[in-house]
């Protein structure tokens, strides 16, 4: 039991970092938006299109990472559960 509690909390943590990577990322790609007037010449905008494809990969690993961690959550909260079952049978 105490194995699959450590599981579940250890999935919510990575849950918890991924959905933070998520918003940094997300907030890094509104600024970056919101000033584009402030970028100018041809060699800013290929930066500015290289951080869009930072910021985009950095979305779309972490929402990867968070679906996995769900995931990874949802079957440790079943096996500890099932856990919890076979030990109350056990004792009735």
């Amino acid at each position: 039991m105490l194995v699959s509690s450590i599981a579940r909390f250890n999935a919510m943590n990575n849950m918890n970092n991924a959905a933070m990577n998520m918003m940094n990322a997300s907030n890094s790609f509104q600024s970056s938006v919101a000033n584009m007037n402030s970028f100018g010449g041809e060699h800013d905008l290929g930066m500015l299109h290289e951080m869009d494809k930072r910021l985009s990969l950095d979305l779309a690993s972490n929402s990867l990472l968070y679906k996995i961690s769900y995931l990874q959550e949802k079957a440790a909260q079943k096996r500890q559960n099932q856990e919890i079952k076979r030990f109350f049978d056990v004792m009735v």
